[in-house]
Parts: C-alpha cells; sequence; structure tokens
C-alpha cells in the first residue's frame, strides 16, 4: 500500500512541477489533475510535503544595483514559481540569490531569464515611440505578472484563445466534471485552495531557510513613479509576450 502511496506522490508532485509553467493551460491542467489524485486515493498536501521537503538556493541574477523594473520582475517570478529572492551585496558585486524546492528554482530561474530577455526586447523595438522607456518597461512586467497570476484561476481569465474561458482538454458545457467527477466550479474552488495551500508551505519553509542561513534580512521598497502613458503603453505590449512556453 505504501510503495502504491509513494507511486501516486511522486506523480503529484510532477504535475505540481507542472502547475508552475507560465503556461495558463498546462498550469490549470496540471492542478487539476494533481488535486483529482490527492482526492481519490485520500491523501493530503502534508503527504506530498513529507516527500520531499528540501530546500535550496540558486542565483538568478548577478547584478549589484537592479532597475526598478528588473526588481519588479523578480517579484513577479517568485509570486509564479513558489520562491523567494534575496538581494546579496559586496562592494562593488551583488546577485540576485532565489530560495525554494529545487524544482521551483529552476523553473524560476528559467522564467526570469526568458521574460527578461522578452523585456529587453520590446524596449529596444518600442524605444523610439515611448517618452519614457524604465516606465514602459514597467508597465510591461506589470501586465505579466497579471496574465501569470490569472493562470492560477482556471475558468475565470485566459483560456485557450477561443473566448469561452475554457482550456485544452477542458469540457464545457451543462453537466461537465472534472476527472474526480466534481463540477467545474467546484473543481475550480479545489484548485485555488491547492495553490494557497501550496504557497503556504512553500513561504513557511522558504522563511525558515533564510532565516537559519542569512538571519534578518531587510525589506526594500522599489516604487516610484512612472509616465503613465509610457506605462500603460508597456502595458499593451506585455500582452504580446508568449507565456506558452514550457519549461524543461
Amino acid at each position: 500500500m505504501q510503495k502504491a502511496n509513494d507511486e501516486i506522490l511522486a506523480k503529484v508532485k510532477k504535475l505540481l512541477a507542472l502547475g508552475e509553467s507560465p503556461s495558463e493551460a498546462e498550469a490549470a491542467s496540471a492542478l487539476e489533475k494533481a488535486r483529482s489524485l490527492l482526492a481519490r486515493y485520500g491523501l493530503s498536501m502534508s503527504d506530498v510535503e513529507a516527500t520531499d521537503s528540501l530546500v535550496t538556493e540558486g542565483t538568478l541574477l548577478e547584478k549589484r544595483r537592479l532597475r526598478k523594473w528588473e526588481a519588479h520582475l523578480v517579484f513577479v517570478v517568485t509570486q509564479a514559481t513558489f520562491t523567494q529572492a534575496l538581494h546579496v551585496s559586496r562592494g562593488d558585486s551583488g546577485r540576485v540569490l532565489i530560495v525554494g524546492r529545487e524544482v521551483n528554482v529552476a523553473a524560476a530561474a528559467e522564467l526570469f531569464a526568458y521574460l527578461h530577455l522578452a523585456v529587453l526586447k520590446l524596449g529596444r523595438a518600442h524605444g523610439d515611440r515611448v517618452a519614457h522607456l524604465e516606465s514602459f518597461k514597467m508597465g510591461v512586467v506589470h501586465r505579466l505578472g497579471e496574465r501569470l497570476s490569472d493562470g492560477w484561476a482556471p475558468g475565470e481569465s485566459g483560456g485557450d484563445g477561443d473566448g469561452n474561458g475554457t482550456y485544452d482538454g477542458a469540457t464545457s458545457g451543462a453537466g461537465a466534471r472534472s476527472e474526480d467527477g466534481m463540477p467545474p466550479g467546484a473543481a475550480g474552488q479545489a484548485d485555488r485552495q491547492l495553490t494557497v495551500q501550496m504557497e503556504r508551505t512553500a513561504s513557511r519553509e522558504n522563511k525558515a531557510y533564510i532565516d537559519e542561513k542569512f538571519g534578518k534580512t531587510k525589506t526594500k521598497r522599489t516604487g516610484g513613479s512612472v509616465d503613465a502613458h509610457s506605462f500603460h503603453q508597456g502595458r499593451a505590449a506585455g500582452d504580446s509576450v508568449s507565456l506558452n512556453r514550457q519549461l524543461r
């Protein structure tokens, strides 16, 4: 029985890792399957956490001073991958560390590299058409953060592009049910509850790791004024960035 549970938990962990994909359809489908497996076999997130709670760290970016849009992008990525970031400066050098479970740290590093390059490319493409380039980039990042956040709420926004709010492999219409027989509304609520539980667990683990290794840390505010028109131009451009990129 224990061996069977271990196999199910291994499948659930793989699905939860896919649930961190920037692809809204893939993330929603993976979380739905993970929740269904847990419900079907009478397991919970505490069972998943007991099998693997190793927290590690990695370098997200080698840079002493971050642009405001870069600092916000770090925040956006950590929110999407159940990780936490630290900016460590020593003398003239600095780096952004990312803390979390190994699979989450890897996902965060790849997602950040992809989005960071995308923002830079958009800045080059629109540089001669905006009044304030940094405000434009902040607008891009702000919109990307909204889109990634929406990916955790299947059925509420996003979708497969047909405008009906459904995802690839999903069935719409009266009487439609999830794999474990739950109606769509209840399944969506269960997915959100699973995500919240994952976020709380990750936050607790990451904080414990940081407290033990780095001790007391400071939170630095990075807010400031932006050029409104350039910012909104950036938000519009943020919709052009594909989030259907598969993490491997």
